[in-house]
């Protein structure tokens, strides 16, 4: 499991005082309000420290950066975060956890395929399952996910339809 996940992407400043558009990539900002740093490697080597987040307005603002032109500098970058630093209920993971997990049907017991990605969907996140010689498209529902777990794989119940 990757230690470093992606946060979101800095965008344009807003204002004078070192703030930036902040494109969350989380389930949204707030998940995000008790980190201390975001970091500008995937490796967790380049750390920003936050000086605050604003929510209503989708911004970040960091230490050292506290004006617009130092901030502009930072326009463009994807940050991360460290999963370290926001403990998960039980039973709840990241979707980076499960991209490239094997996919099992419940009812005949058959793998199925790999999931490639997940995509967020209007009223759910969306599977993309890939298998030897069919793709898969489904919903992150009860209905359909029985089980997922990073270290067993996930078990879906099929339905006509879910073919892509």
């Amino acid at each position: 499991m990757k230690r470093f996940l992606e946060a979101g992407r800095l965008n344009s400043p807003r204002g004078i005082k070192g703030e930036l558009r902040f494109d969350c990539w989380c389930d949204s900002i707030e998940f995000l309000s008790g980190v201390k740093r975001l970091y500008l490697d995937s490796e967790g080597k380049r750390p920003l420290e936050v000086k605050a987040f604003r929510e209503t307005v989708s911004t970040v603002t960091f230490v050292g950066y506290e004006d617009r032109n130092s901030a502009s500098a930072l326009t463009g970058r994807t940050v991360y975060f460290d999963r370290e630093d926001i403990p998960l209920p039980e039973g709840v993971f990241y979707n980076d956890d499960l991209i490239g997990l094997s996919v099992t049907d419940e009812l005949s017991g058959e793998t199925i395929g790999v999931l490639k990605r997940i995509e967020e969907g209007a009223a759910s996140n969306i599977y993309f399952v890939e298998g030897a010689d069919k793709k898969y498209i489904i919903p992150d529902v009860k209905e359909f996910i029985v089980r997922r777990d990073p270290n067993e794989g996930i078990t879906v119940r099929l339905i006509d339809g879910l073919e892509a």
